[in-house]
Order: C-alpha cells, then structure tokens, then sequence
C-alpha cells in the first residue's frame, strides 16, 4: 500500500509541477565528430519551449521580447549579462529611449534585476548588470518604487488636467 502511495505521490507532482518554458543551460558538451575527433566544451544556450508560445509570448512580445533576448544571449555561467543600452539598441534596431523603457517593463514584470556599478576611483556609472529570473538566484536588483495613479496624495495632480479644473 505505502509502494502504491508513493507512486501516485510521484504522478501527482508531475502532474502538478510547473514545466519551464525558458531554461539556461550552462555546462560542458561532449562531442564526437564525422571524422572521430572528440573534444569539450563550455556552453551557455538559452532555450524556449512551445509552452513558452502558450504562456509568455503575450507578455514579452515586440521590443520587450527583443530586449530580453538580446539581454539572454549576453548571459555568462551565472546568468548575468552586461551588455548597455546602446548595444542592446544596435543589437535590436530599436531607440535608446525604447530599450530603457523595455529594462524597466522586464524589471517590473520579474525577468530580471539590475545592479548599477559605478567606477570605485572616479564613482562614475560603468554599466548595468543583469541578473535573469532573480528569483531563482536570489539575487538583489534595484528596487523600483511605483505610485499607482489612484495612491497620489491629494494635491499632487497637475491643475491644468480636464478632470481636475475647478
């Protein structure tokens, strides 16, 4: 009976545990070739599923996907990727302005995190780092602070704006 038990406790997590739709491969391949040549090699490779179509393709799609591939295809064995805004810019075709709008969608939604380093000496900024999926690392990004329009303190909104003219 406990054998049958632990079988379907078995199914039942399977069944019931969430299927990556994006994984990070970091590790070693083995490989043979055509002429029996063998070797080793360090990889890092970003994979999506079909569920990934089902599931996210809504959420990051048009320059925030881009972005966040460009982003994921810069990733290191730690799955941290530095690469600025000017490059994720001419890697993608789109506009400064619209990538930093895309870091901080992808930031807001949980993709990733962003650390700002700054030069020890001259404590001007280098460059950011991103870290993907920070959960699954805990890791700490930057927090972003958002006042939902409904939570602005009472005399705050501009007088000019048609509901507010008195």
């Amino acid at each position: 009976m406990e054998q049958i038990k632990s079988v379907l406790e078995q199914r039942v997590d399977r069944l019931t545990r969430p299927e990556p739709t994006i994984t990070i491969f970091n590790g070693h391949q083995f490989y043979i070739t055509d002429t029996g040549t063998t070797g080793k090699r360090s990889q890092v490779s970003v994979q999506l599923s079909v569920r990934f179509r089902d599931k996210q393709l809504r959420q990051l799609k048009g320059p925030v996907l881009a972005v966040f591939l460009c982003i994921a295809l810069h990733i290191n064995e730690q799955g941290r990727a530095w690469p600025s805004a000017a490059l994720i810019g001419q890697e993608t075709g789109y506009i400064e302005d619209t990538v930093f709008g895309c870091l901080k969608r992808l930031e807001l939604m949980g993709y990733i995190s962003r650390v700002q380093l700054s030069d020890q000496k001259t404590g001007r900024f280098r460059s950011n780092v991103y870290q993907l999926f920070p959960k699954s690392r805990r890791y700490r990004g930057r927090r972003t602070h958002r006042i939902h329009p409904s939570r602005i303190p009472p005399g705050t909104a501009p007088l000019d704006t048609k509901n507010n003219q008195g």
